[in-house]
């Protein structure tokens, strides 16, 4: 059964880095169901700002999918390979969370959204829209176990399978379970979209 919740900036959770080297807001989080007290998580969407080059914090046993929303873009030398550079909006790009990672913003700071998923136990996807920009998806059609809409600039709309449309204000979060959605962003509007499926 479809369950929708929404979730406002103040439902947002500001954390430390594992590594002491920043902060990161937590938009949604699933906490392990096991009854471990060690923080582990089922899947975490979160968006974080990066403001100079440093390592990224080790998540043994998760995959990551990260993406910049703002700023230039940034370059990540993941386990020793050849640097891969990101721009804003590009599609996001997946990793090893116990890989060890350097990132570099390429022209001053950044904000990026990730995606971690407990690999044992949930896998996903991580999709951006924009309603303005040239080659870029601005509608999706969701379907998984859990979806997080976000929307960074502008309102989207999030339409359930047989619901009514919803919309998403700027800074504001969508929680769906169980279901399936049409995600639009319209012109000037942007917005990411986690899909989540529990294995």
């Amino acid at each position: 059964m479809l369950s929708i919740t929404r979730l406002s900036p103040a439902d947002h959770r500001r954390v430390p880095w594992k590594n002491g080297g920043g902060v990161t807001t937590e938009l949604a989080v699933e906490p392990s169901d096991d009854g471990r007290p060690d923080g582990r998580f089922v899947w975490r969407v979160s968006i974080a700002d990066v403001v100079e080059p440093g390592p990224f914090s080790a998540f043994p046993g998760y995959d990551r999918l990260i993406a910049v929303v703002e700023g230039d873009g940034m370059r990540l030398s993941v386990d020793g390979a050849p640097p891969v550079e990101r721009r804003r909006l590009d599609p996001a790009f997946a990793f090893s969370g116990e890989a060890p990672v350097w990132c570099e913003p390429t022209a001053g700071p950044i904000r990026d959204v990730n995606l971690m998923l407990d690999r044992a136990s949930a896998a996903g996807t991580l999709t951006l829209l924009a309603g303005s920009a040239a080659q870029r998806a601005n509608v999706h059609r969701a379907e998984a176990d859990v979806l997080l809409v976000h929307a960074l600039a502008g309102t989207l709309t999030v339409t359930p399978e047989d619901g009514e449309a919803l919309t998403v204000p700027t800074g504001h979060s969508l929680l769906l379970r169980n279901g399936a959605a049409l995600v639009e962003a319209p012109d000037e509007a942007e917005g990411v979209c986690a899909e989540v499926w529990r294995c």
